[in-house]
């Protein structure tokens, strides 16, 4: 009879060993798997906290400040645009006035050639006459290189007033382009930019709706993972159970060589059975809480699966809203302001170039001025000189006769100067006057109209690429969302992974017991320190309940009431137990 009992109990430390080491496996897998999907569930809700906190930049990045802002600047610019056609038709104007002087001009100037040219060959003529009289070899020289001097003076001031006139029709031409860009380009940009701002605030609401919705729908996930994340305290739970179930054990090693050591080998057995028994329904009630959880938190992942497909789809709709299919505002107005920016600089680098010409011009006319005056003191001079040569050949007689004609004719011509010499002063007076009021009248389209125009045009590229971005950080994340939340659903399956572990712990603790209650109430004395002991190490209510139905514990063994595995502790709570 001994032997048979010693036998079975050889028998049953065996199959301890088996289940004691399927336990230490399955404690191992509950505590790898569940921190696991502890981690992919922080991981989402970290990615959702990135997306609320995308959505909220991507909304304020147009806020109202700014879009005043922007269109101040653009309708500020597109004010001043608007007077610039009459400006430039005035100086289109000034241009045309100052044109015709130049070419009014052109009749003198070629006659104070013509003359210069008869002068220059009477003054040849003197030189040959004169050859054989030595008091007016010098004479000849003298007169001839005053000539030439003449010739020069006005060659340069046709010169002058020739170029002044190429300038001019130049300027002409800028200011042509200038008012054909006004007529087939400022009114469409005008008209583009107050359309596009228009949609803007349009723009922007539906923009804002949408991301609301998607923020209602990524707290709601978060609130939903908060639960699974309470729900995942089953994993430490198990494992703590199984641990308990493992100290039971060795609690009954040490008593067995401890203070059970005097009991019979019958006594010993029958308690190493109830302990048994004991495992054996801790640990069949534990794989049952197990399961149950575990099919709430699939159940529960499940569920927020489709608000994870909403959020696609409305960043998939704000994502449309950024293409390339007319329906992005912002790139739109973008272009206007851009195409408004490289106009208005085109207008004023022409405008730059026909002030410049403007500028010019009245400088040139002071020089023609001095030019005319030079030219007409020469004619004096030639003047004067033919009147001393007439008068000293006067005494000569027949011997200076050749030399007096020449002499007369030199006076003659040199006097000729004199009518288109006047004619020209006029117009240069005309010209000063004229060039004059038209540098007056510069002031009214030379400031700078691009600043606030590419002020505006910064304002609206910093909003339009922080707008992008966020809609790209949108479509990214939303998308990982979607993904992890995909793949936690396998990940998070349990029971699927660790549910035959956990069966094959019951199937092996069930094997170890007795199908029969043992009673053991004659040794209660002796094995109600040891039902204390055990009783210490639980921490769930359900264990202690068990724990009741089969040893007793000693007076002053029981402790605070722990938790049950429904625990009153909340989702906020666990959810941060969770995180730290």
């Amino acid at each position: 009879m001994l032997m048979n009992a010693q036998r079975n109990e050889i028998d049953c430390m065996a199959v301890r060993a088996g289940l004691e080491a399927k336990l230490t496996s399955a404690h191992g897998q509950l505590e790898k798997k569940f921190l696991d999907g502890g981690a992919v569930l922080i991981s989402i809700m970290e990615i959702l906290n990135r997306l609320i906190g995308s959505l909220d930049r991507l909304t304020g990045s147009l806020d109202e400040n700014t879009t005043s802002e922007t269109m101040g600047g653009i309708e500020a610019t597109a004010k001043e645009l608007g007077t610039l056609p009459a400006f430039e038709d005035s100086r289109q104007k000034g241009f045309v006035e100052l044109a015709s002087v130049c070419r009014a001009m052109q009749g003198s100037i070629s006659e104070m050639r013509e003359i210069m040219r008869y002068l220059r060959t009477f003054a040849i003529s003197v030189k040959i006459t004169a050859a054989g009289l030595d008091d007016f070899v010098g004479f000849a020289d003298e007169i001839r290189e005053r000539i030439q001097s003449g010739e020069s003076e006005v060659n340069r001031f046709a010169k002058q007033v020739h170029d002044m006139h190429g300038q001019l029709e130049k300027a002409q031409e800028f200011s042509r382009r200038i008012l054909k860009e006004y007529s087939d380009v400022v009114p469409r940009t005008v008209a583009d930019l107050s359309g596009n701002a228009a949609r803007i605030s349009e723009h922007h609401g539906r923009l804002a709706e949408m991301a609301n919705q998607v923020k209602q729908l990524a707290r709601s996930v978060q609130g939903k993972i908060t639960s699974v994340l309470s729900a995942l305290q089953i994993g430490d739970i198990t494992r703590q159970r199984i641990e308990h179930i493992q100290s039971m054990f060795q609690l009954f090693d040490e008593f067995v060589v401890g203070e059970g050591a005097s009991l019979t080998e019958s006594d010993k057995a029958r308690i190493g059975e109830v302990i048994r028994q004991l495992a054996a329904a801790q640990m069949e009630e534990t794989a049952a809480d197990f399961q149950r959880e575990c099919r709430n938190i699939h159940t529960n992942m499940a569920r927020f699966v489709d608000d994870t497909r909403e959020i696609l789809r409305l960043r998939d709709g704000m994502t449309d809203s950024q293409d390339g299919g007319g329906e992005n505002v912002l790139k739109a107005l973008e272009t206007g302001v851009a195409a408004a920016v490289e106009l208005v600089a085109g207008v004023q680098d022409t405008s730059s170039q026909a002030d410049a010409v403007a500028q010019s011009t009245s400088e040139t006319a002071q020089s023609l001025l001095r030019g005319i005056e030079v030219i007409r003191t020469i004619k004096t001079d030639i003047h004067y000189m033919a009147l001393n040569s007439n008068l000293r050949c006067s005494k000569l007689g027949d011997e200076g006769r050749s030399v007096n004609v020449v002499s007369a004719e030199l006076r003659i011509y040199a006097g000729k100067l004199e009518v288109p010499a006047d004619a020209v002063m006029n117009e240069l007076q005309r010209l000063e006057a004229a060039a004059g009021a038209f540098s007056s009248d510069r002031g009214s389209g030379s400031g700078d109209i691009t600043g606030p125009l590419s002020e505006a045009l910064s304002a609206i590229r910093g909003v339009s690429g922080r707008m992008d971005a966020g809609i790209e950080e949108l479509a990214r994340e939303g998308q990982e969302v979607f993904t992890k939340v995909s793949a936690a659903i396998s990940t998070l399956d349990f029971e699927s992974e660790l549910g035959d572990v956990i069966e094959d712990c019951v199937s092996h603790s069930a094997s170890m017991a007795s199908p029969h209650m043992i009673d053991i109430s004659d040794l209660a004395d002796n094995v109600a320190d040891l039902g204390a002991r055990i009783f210490k190490v639980y921490t769930m209510a359900q264990e202690r309940e068990i724990h009741h139905g089969f040893l007793p514990v000693a007076a002053g063994g029981t402790v605070a009431a722990a938790p049950v595995l429904t625990g009153a502790t909340s989702d906020e709570d666990l959810f941060e137990d969770a995180l730290f």
